[in-house]
């Protein structure tokens, strides 16, 4: 039987239709993403994608390594040789570029040092310009002293325990951090949550009309009067739902990744996420917060697949059932410019899959005295909604009445 749901699902032709919709989509993200990598040759000239990334990996990776006192001050030191060159003191571009190619290998490296010494909610692009090789030996120190000058400055409100919670999170990461690169990972994250949400309301619209077939075709009568019609065949429906929903979006997810990661390079899995997010209280590495960010899109999509599947058993009509994932994950967002409740609006559903974010600016949440980010909390909150709505959408349609 969930054969036989799986075939009718993809028997028809908007199912086939939105299979090459999605097929082209991951084609477009893909190019979109591997292009964000740009490389500077010693000529000034500018490229982008398969060679870019190859050789901005062994320029950064020259300089491979746990980013040191020593690191640092090398770092430093470089970076000043370079900015008193003849070409990054000309006013002509295409010499400055000659001057900017010379620091991308510790490119990545500035940045962090620049993050380091610009303020909390600012970052200065050029603030490791006017640090010194003194100063910079106090870059992780930096990053806490920062965080409570802010939080004494009384420009968030934040609770004593919540101030505690954000402390401790920039307290217990280690350091120091080991640098390499991680511009294949830093892109694939950049455009996962857009990827992911188009493939959620494709999901959504394969499996909006798995219930309600049956009444558009008028055999509604005779699914329900056969042996099995309020039993193994509704579980065969729910069954070829979840498994359309777990099977496309793991596919997909995966192709996409595969295709990034195998043209950008896959280099620095292990690196801390702060080289790219350094204010994120996540201690967390890039491929720690790629299975964060891909396990949040799930339980999204999952949840929105569902309920189109449970509008679906109750409306009769697919067309009511298919708006349901837009409404979730698209829909609720717009609502919470509208309404004044941001950490209610945080809670809802579309955050699932806004986990990118939320990785570089966390939301709190305190309940019963114990603060967590809002993805700790509604990932496993909907991952629990998940589970109890397969129950209930069983029921509503075993008990469905013929008309």
């Amino acid at each position: 039987m969930l054969k036989f749901e799986w075939k009718k699902v993809f028997s028809r032709p908007k199912s086939r239709i939105a299979i090459l919709i999605m097929i082209a989509v991951l084609i477009v993200t893909s190019v979109l993403t591997i292009n964000r990598v740009e490389y500077v040759d010693e000529n000034g000239n500018h490229s982008t994608g398969i060679s870019a990334a190859r050789e901005l990996r062994a320029a950064k990776n020259e300089w491979a390594g746990p980013l040191t006192g020593d690191v640092l001050q090398e770092v430093i030191a470089e970076n000043d040789k370079i900015n008193h060159s003849e070409e990054a003191q000309s006013n002509d571009i295409e010499k400055q570029d000659k001057a900017y190619a010379e620091k991308q290998g510790i490119s990545g490296i500035l940045s962090v040092i620049s993050s380091a010494f610009s303020a909390y909610r600012d970052f200065d692009y050029f603030a490791a310009d006017n640090v010194s090789s003194e100063e910079v030996t106090t870059l992780y120190d930096r990053r806490v002293s920062v965080l409570k000058d802010w939080l004494d400055s009384g420009q968030e409100n934040y609770s004593q325990q919540e101030k505690d919670f954000l402390i401790g999170q920039y307290e217990d990461l280690d350091t120091p951090f080991y640098y390499e690169y991680t511009d294949g990972w830093s892109a694939l994250l950049q455009n996962i949550s857009t990827f992911i949400l188009i493939l959620a309301l494709i999901i959504g619209f394969l499996t909006a009309g798995i219930f309600s077939d049956e009444f558009q075709t008028k055999a509604d009568s005779i699914f329900f009067s056969t042996r099995y019609g309020r039993s193994r065949a509704v579980l065969s429906k729910a069954g070829a739902g979840f498994l359309i929903t777990t099977v496309f979006y793991f596919v997909f997810v995966l192709l996409y990744t595969v295709i990034v990661l195998s043209v950008l390079g896959a280099d620095g899995a292990d690196c801390p996420i702060q080289l790219e997010m350094w204010r994120s209280v996540y201690n967390i590495t890039f491929f720690e917060a790629y299975l964060f960010i891909a396990a949040g899109g799930y339980v999204g999509t999952l949840l929105a697949s569902s309920l189109a599947m449970l509008v679906s058993a109750r409306s009769r009509s697919t067309a009511t059932a298919t708006i349901v994932p837009f409404i979730v994950l698209c829909a609720l967002p717009f609502l919470s410019r509208i309404i004044t409740l941001p950490g209610f609006c945080s809670l809802f559903p579309d955050q699932l899959l806004e986990i990118y974010v939320d990785l570089k600016e966390s939301a709190l949440i305190e309940i019963g005295g114990k603060v967590m980010t809002t993805a700790m909390l509604i990932l496993p909150v909907y991952t629990a909604v998940c589970v109890i709505l397969q129950p209930v959408l069983y029921s509503v349609y075993r008990r469905t009445q013929i008309r």
